[in-house]
């Protein structure tokens, strides 16, 4: 009888270890990805100087609290370590590298190495390690051709000649989470996953990869500690594989001007309970070297506020740093380059990914139309259409292809 009851309580155990973990698994699988508190309309943003009011608001795509994050200037994130050997590796430490060495294939990635235990916030599908949060990354493979589709619906409708460049950028969990760590992380394969979603795309849109390139660069500043976006030297990378795609020369890093701003706190400092582990970010941005530009964006309203293409963040408060590129999220927006006259133009389609990684595009258009497709109501063809325009950039980060309402909002 004894031994009876012990069967039976180890197998309701078991039982609920189970099903607990289908429940969870069940849970990340829906939970339709996270781009985090988005900003928008944040007409503030219009004046460096200003003092914005209170944290960030929720959006309705915020669908669940997952997020993205990173490190500082250390070569690895404080508490990890390269197996490579510890080093200085800010932004100076790409300086000079010619294209070809950061795009080439085939380079061994170093490793980094965590000392912490996972710290996990199931509610919020974040992961902290040492003074860094990540999020939980599932490949929804339904998800992933609805996204492709759209983008393929798109592209069919378009003339042959129009080039289109698709840009899926990986998170921070597929990119600088510690290798020692990832047996214990429930998270799928990003490299995989873009892989993937590559395959499913006609063919007639130019899919710029970024997965090997950002490893490359895994223990530099790409991605944020306490936010789920990368850092601008994370886009200028991207920046460089998008050039690379594009056949012509990205400039320089050394080149840019920098603007750094300290005690960034995003969102997964909310998602974590506001931790005191994590250590705050810093905002260094790489301003365009193009010194005549106008940028206007145009707000849900219609009102059309100038602002600076790369703000000094100095002014905003701890969770609104990130809006020191482009103003933030608005429907739309455009940057004009007056030292250029050759009438090139594109347009960017994008989520809060893309605010970092445009300002790049800026010295080598004369005209840049920006279109946030979560908040933008028009009709892409047609404007695309209107404007004559000859290059499309769709940039996205992974977790939005698997984020149902935004996939139904690009489409």
């Amino acid at each position: 009888m004894r031994r009876r009851k012990v069967y039976l309580m180890v197998g309701v155990g078991i039982f609920s270890i189970i099903a607990g973990n289908r429940i969870y698994q069940k849970s990340l699988i829906e939970g339709n990805g996270y781009l985090g508190d988005e900003v928008v309309f944040f007409a503030e943003v219009a004046s460096p100087d200003a003092e914005p009011e209170g944290e960030e608001g929720d959006t309705e795509d915020d669908d669940w609290g997952n997020s993205e994050g990173a490190s500082d200037g250390e070569n690895v994130k404080e508490g990890q370590q390269s197996e490579k050997g510890a080093g200085e590796a800010d932004m100076s430490n790409a300086e000079g590298l010619p294209v070809s060495s950061m795009v080439a294939e085939g380079k061994p990635y170093e490793k980094i190495s965590g000392k912490g235990k996972l710290q996990m916030y199931n509610s919020t599908g974040t992961v902290l390690v040492d003074d860094a949060a990540y999020e939980l990354y599932n490949y929804v493979n339904s998800y992933a051709s609805r996204y492709a589709k759209a983008v393929n619906d798109l592209t069919r409708k378009l003339d042959s000649s129009i080039k289109v460049y698709d840009i899926v950028a990986p998170t921070s969990v597929g990119i600088t989470f510690p290798d020692n760590k990832k047996k214990k992380l429930n998270s799928s394969d990003q490299e995989e996953a873009l892989n993937n979603i590559e395959k499913k795309l006609s063919g007639r849109e130019n899919f710029v990869p970024l997965y090997d390139i950002l490893m490359q660069h895994r223990t530099e500043y790409i991605f944020f500690r306490t936010d789920h976006h990368w850092t601008s030297l994370g886009a200028y990378y991207a920046y460089c594989a998008f050039c690379a795609a594009k056949g012509i020369m990205p400039n320089e890093l050394s080149s840019y001007e920098k603007k750094s701003s300290e005690g960034f706190l995003g969102t997964f400092y909310r998602d974590t309970d506001h931790n005191k582990a994590l250590k705050a970010d810093t905002l260094e941005s790489l301003v365009p070297i193009s010194k005549n530009l106008s940028f206007e964006y145009t707000t849900a309203e219609g009102d059309k506020i100038p602002a600076p293409v790369v703000a000094d963040a100095d002014g905003y408060s701890a969770s609104l740093k990130y809006c020191a590129y482009i103003a933030g999220d608005n429907p739309y927006s455009v940057i004009r380059n007056k030292d250029i006259t050759d009438g090139s133009s594109c347009i960017v389609v994008k989520e809060s990914y893309g605010n970092a990684f445009v300002p790049f595009l800026a010295d080598h258009y004369q005209t840049i139309y920006i279109i946030d497709y979560r908040y933008w109501e028009g009709d892409l063809f047609d404007f695309i259409k209107k404007k004559k325009l000859r290059e499309v950039i769709l940039i996205n980060n992974i977790s939005m292809t698997r984020n149902s309402y935004l996939i139904g909002k690009l489409a």
